[in-house]
């Protein structure tokens, strides 16, 4: 089943630093709230490693993997995008009976997250769980965890910051 991110392209939808920090945090109280106690964080480079390693500290978890699947063609706002590949996997060791969070910012079809959870059970994990900081309205997948949905292409503040003349919105709490 194939899906389309929803992109309004009406405005850019951003997320501070401050923000950031708080759905950070609330996604953490929810992976503890729900009894998942991973042993390994895989954060999905590139935008999902900030995110990843802040989780990787508020859940005290120092197993650290790192998914190179890049999907994006450019750092451009909605830039083409291509399937899922996986490029590589750092460090590329088995994962046998490891409880697996795998984190990246945004969930926008799907189907980046869906080969992650297929690699880490191919590497051995016995659980794997997702974690995004924002799904896309228009995934054909829900992720265990995320802060909020989105139907615009979202800026993280990790990322370039829109100029001046372009029209932002705050992303929204409710999801």
């Amino acid at each position: 089943m194939n899906a389309t991110p929803t992109w309004r392209r009406d405005k850019l939808l951003t997320i501070g630093w401050a923000e950031a920090g708080r759905m950070l945090d609330e996604l953490a109280v929810a992976v503890r709230a729900d009894g998942f106690a991973p042993t390994v964080i895989a954060g999905i480079a590139r935008g999902g490693l900030p995110p990843a390693v802040a989780l990787s500290n508020l859940l005290g978890v120092t197993d650290f993997r790192i998914l190179g699947i890049p999907r994006n063609s450019g750092n451009g706002r909605y830039s083409e995008r291509a399937g899922a590949r996986l490029d590589y996997v750092v460090p590329k060791r088995s994962l046998l009976g490891e409880r697996v969070l795998i984190v990246d910012d945004i969930m926008g079809d799907g189907g980046t997250m869906e080969l992650a959870t297929k690699t880490v059970l191919d590497l051995g994990a016995a659980e794997s769980r997702s974690a995004v900081v924002v799904r896309n309205v228009g995934s054909r997948s829900r992720p265990d965890f995320f802060a909020a949905e989105v139907d615009d292409w979202t800026v993280f503040p990790w990322e370039e910051q829109p100029t001046a003349d372009q029209r932002t919105a705050p992303v929204g709490k409710p999801r």
